[in-house]
């Protein structure tokens, strides 16, 4: 298994970071130069990526080199993966022979079957220009450095090629987003969060990548809290990180998934904030990046959700004027993901969870809760998360948006809460507790949804006043008032839950 972290350089910096005098400083030898070839095959369906697999063959010197490498997982940036190669005497591959390397049976026997073996076809290739470095950190661990620079091509179309990565064999990675951050301060870097045989694959289809949902946390009895805790940050980064690709090809949904993923990880600051407090400026940075997915977020849900719900009133002229400023806030949102900032971010935040930032040295303060199992410790954690939303609950005044936004932001954090530690849970209760939250979440987020419309339609007017923006605010105002009144039971039913006491 690798482990490699993989970031994209602009065409422009490619020079610069072949003499960046860091990688100079730390390199153990000269660095190597080779030109690479590479082939990648899969049947006419695809067959082998839908398995979560790819095949290439590489030509170096001559040489010819079969690999077989799993779908990538771990955190934002990082990849994990199992990668298996083998000589090849030509330019054929031949993927029984891999087979007999691979342990997983259902690997092992996709490999070997006629369907794979006899419609094997090129479906794309790249040519790469390689600079290797084999560089020391200061912990005495060996990582293997890579510039890549190229061009792939597919089905008629080219994207290049500009990644810089760094390979660990084992060990922490920690000191890879350091490294990492050291070089972007000199050259602006992009997490990569595909591979060249993703964006290979990416070429043959013009449709926008799949909006990742959560993955539910998988926790052990015996895990440690900060063990937990670092389980959960590194889950909601990969699910923020996975819909980027979706984002930049300004898809709707993943814009949704990216904002669920960041409004989990802040979910989980906030519950741990008391113990493991983030450092204040990464803190600000994630207000920062809330409020910049947050604005393309509301003029879509304005467009494609609410004012098709108005009855009596055509609203196709409203619908296409929110969505044109949708779109511009789509295509801003763009360039807000090539910041140097964001990259910034999501690199601290990588090195602060895999590093346990929160530790002060190497050691947890004495007495502190994160030593505890995570499944004795975890209870003041939900209680207070349930608590508030208790008293959020017993405080609101049904008719004040502002109030009825901070109880949806409490049932935000107390399910997610529950989500978090599921599997230390007695299962049947806290099913019962996250559907019914999801159930308030719901009636909340449409009262929330009418709220922000009206403040929205309210821009349009000031643009431009018209009667059917004159209608549609009242319409959307007189919904919110008739659903709020609706909200009793709901409230009732959540505020008698709860998962510990």
């Amino acid at each position: 298994m690798e482990t490699e972290l993989k970031l994209k350089v602009a065409q422009r910096d490619l020079a610069k970071l072949r003499e960046h005098a860091l990688l100079a400083e730390l390199a153990i030898a000269t660095p190597e130069e080779h030109e690479l070839r590479d082939t990648y095959y899969d049947t006419p369906k695809l067959d082998l990526w839908h398995n979560g697999l790819t095949l290439r063959v590489r030509t170096d010197n001559e040489a010819y080199i079969q690999t077989v490498k799993t779908a990538s997982g771990g955190s934002a940036g990082l990849h994990e993966r199992g990668e298996w190669e083998s000589a090849l005497a030509g330019p054929a591959p031949e993927p029984a022979e891999v087979a007999r390397q691979i342990k997983t049976k259902r690997i092992a026997e996709l490999l070997r079957s006629p369907n794979i073996v006899n419609n094997l076809r090129p479906v794309f290739n790249n040519v790469t220009r390689r600079t290797r470095w084999n560089i020391l950190l200061p912990d005495g661990r060996q990582v293997e450095c890579v510039l890549d620079a190229g061009d792939i091509h597919a089905g008629g179309r080219n994207a290049p090629i500009g990644e810089l990565e760094f390979e660990l064999k084992r060990g922490d990675p920690t000191q890879l987003f350091e490294l990492a951050l050291s070089l972007h301060k000199d050259i602006p870097l992009q997490i990569a969060n595909d591979s060249k045989a993703a964006r290979g694959y990416a070429l043959l289809d013009i449709a926008p990548p799949a909006p990742v949902k959560a993955v539910p946390v998988h926790l052990t009895k015996k895990m440690r809290l900060e063990d937990a805790l670092q389980c959960m940050g590194l889950n909601c980064l990969q699910q923020l990180e996975a819909n980027v690709p979706g984002v930049l090809k300004q898809s709707v949904e993943s814009l949704h998934q990216m904002r669920v993923g960041l409004r989990r990880l802040r979910a989980l600051l906030d519950m741990f904030r008391d113990i493991a407090p983030l450092p204040e400026p990464m803190a600000e940075s994630l207000e920062w990046l809330a409020g910049e997915l947050g604005a393309a977020r509301d003029w879509d849900v304005l467009a494609g959700s609410t004012l098709p719900r108005i009855a009596g009133l055509d609203t196709g002229t409203l619908r296409a004027i929110a969505q044109q400023r949708g779109d511009e806030l789509h295509r801003t949102l763009v360039q807000t993901l090539y910041l140097p900032r964001y990259t910034q971010l999501i690199l601290q935040l990588n090195g602060w969870f895999h590093g346990k930032g929160w530790r002060d040295g190497d050691a947890l303060p004495k007495g502190s809760p994160l030593a505890l199992r995570a499944a004795d410790a975890m209870a003041p954690l939900l209680h207070k998360a349930q608590q508030r939303l208790r008293k959020r609950i017993d405080a609101l005044d049904e008719d004040n948006p502002d109030a009825r936004h901070r109880v949806r932001i409490a049932a935000k954090k107390a399910r997610y809460a529950a989500e978090f530690f599921h599997d230390l849970l007695p299962a049947r209760p806290v099913k019962k507790y996250v559907r019914a939250l999801s159930g308030l979440q719901d009636k909340l987020g449409l009262l929330n949804d009418l709220a922000v419309a009206g403040t929205l339609l309210g821009e349009m007017e000031a643009r431009g006043p018209s009667g059917e923006l004159s209608y549609a605010r009242g319409y959307v105002t007189a919904t919110a008032e008739a659903e709020s009144h609706h909200l009793d039971t709901a409230l009732h039913d959540i505020a008698r839950l709860k998962i510990v006491r």
